[in-house]
């Protein structure tokens, strides 16, 4: 069995995430420096039996959704800068007061401080919709509900040991929601501070493991939702086991303790308990899987918090070189803390993507939803297929691009 990474679009230069590795080196980058854009357009097409989400009168329609990215990278000896801009659009043909489109503005630096040490800072401007069916959806007798965000944050990766490696990441997030068919949606209006910690010790061998406090501030901008305003404290440990390339393990438990503005509130103690795996059965097949328990804020201030639980599992296969084929399944249990009501949600899909050359692909993707949920807005089911054609043009990252938060090789 050899091993290799689980088979998607960055195996093929399509993929158009914020960062690229700290350790990226070429030598174009090396000597002058390097200017790379990256640009990538899909477009889906096909039907959603519920396209808003209802248990009753369900409206099924054609639905068309295109999306254009482009990503402008500078990878020199010592820094690298990234900006991205992306624009999406979702058309419903039979109630066009669905029609939605999102815009994004990103951009990120990072500097090399020293032999080991790095500095990264990311901020971000966009503009998207609540999908349907979720907690802040007003519901299919108003027209989508959107929003504005903007981000900020910095990183700071020390991995000058070969055996310890520390990171600490700052993120600020400011959320504004816009008024739906005269609504006024302030009351979910917020922002959020995220300091979050991170320390790895490799004692050699297969295993790595880690401990990870955070701290999480949430503050809601209208009167009448400060009832949520809070403070998360969360500490947690876990370990990941990586067997020879082939296959990886991970898991991590913890506590978490939130504490609220308004006195009247009790404070909240729970446990945090997630793992997940990846395994390449065999050289053309990758299972994956993931579990987690955890307390999560919910974005609608009347419901509070909610303990969440979920599991996911998804296989993929590619028979042939550019044939991909796959099939996933997501359970999920939402249990709310401060209202009677609990939400059960099943997922099931199956995908199959071919990769013509290194700049075009196509494909298409099934899909069925069923939220089962004592709150009458949230209970629907939903089937979607599509067909999917995308193409992304010049230049292709050395050792392709990862995400910021990504905790490196941890």
């Amino acid at each position: 069995m050899r091993g290799r990474p689980r088979l998607d679009f960055e195996s093929y230069g399509l993929s158009l995430d914020l960062l690229s590795r700290p350790d990226d080196r070429s030598d174009a980058g090396r000597l002058a420096g390097s200017f790379d854009l990256f640009t990538r357009a899909t477009v889906e097409a096909g039907h959603d039996s519920n396209a808003t989400r209802v248990k009753s009168g369900a409206i099924s329609s054609a639905v068309t959704d295109a999306k254009v990215e482009a990503a402008l990278r500078s990878n020199w000896s010592n820094h690298e800068t990234l900006l991205i801009v992306d624009l999406s659009h979702r058309r419903v043909a039979e109630l066009s007061r669905e029609n939605t489109t999102d815009a994004r503005l990103a951009g990120a630096v990072r500097v090399d401080i020293d032999d080991g040490i790095f500095a990264r800072g990311f901020a971000e401007a966009k503009r998207g919709h609540i999908r349907r069916g979720d907690d802040a959806d007003p519901g299919a007798g108003f027209e989508p509900l959107t929003f504005s965000q903007y981000l900020i944050g910095g990183v700071h990766d020390d991995r000058r040991d070969d055996r310890v490696f520390t990171r600490v990441v700052g993120e600020a997030v400011h959320r504004d929601y816009n008024p739906t068919d005269s609504v006024n949606r302030d009351s979910l209006d917020r922002t959020t501070f995220n300091l979050r910690g991170f320390v790895g010790y490799s004692p050699g061998g297969e295993y790595d493991i880690f401990i990870s406090p955070s701290l999480l501030r949430d503050v809601y901008t209208e009167e009448v939702s400060e009832v949520q305003n809070s403070t998360r404290l969360t500490l947690s440990v876990g370990a990941v086991r990586d067997i020879t390339g082939v296959s990886s393990f991970n898991g991590r438990v913890g506590v978490s303790h939130r504490v609220f503005d308004e006195s009247d509130r009790s404070a909240q103690t729970d446990f945090v308990l997630s793992g997940g795996m990846l395994w390449n059965l065999t050289p053309v097949m990758t299972l994956t899987a993931r579990a987690d328990i955890e307390n999560q804020q919910s974005d609608d201030p009347t419901a509070g918090t909610k303990l969440s639980r979920s599991f996911r599992t998804g296989l993929d296969y590619d028979p042939f070189e550019q044939l991909i084929i796959g099939g996933y399944l997501s359970v999920a249990n939402d249990e709310y803390q401060q209202i009677d009501r609990e939400d059960d949600d099943l997922l099931v899909g199956a995908n199959a993507t071919y990769l013509i050359n290194e700049h075009l692909f196509a494909g298409l993707s099934f899909e069925h939803e069923i939220s089962d949920s004592t709150d009458p807005a949230r209970d629907f089911d939903a089937t979607t297929v599509m067909f999917r054609i995308g193409a992304k043009f010049c230049c292709q990252a050395d050792d392709g691009t990862v995400n910021p938060f990504n905790l490196g090789r941890f």
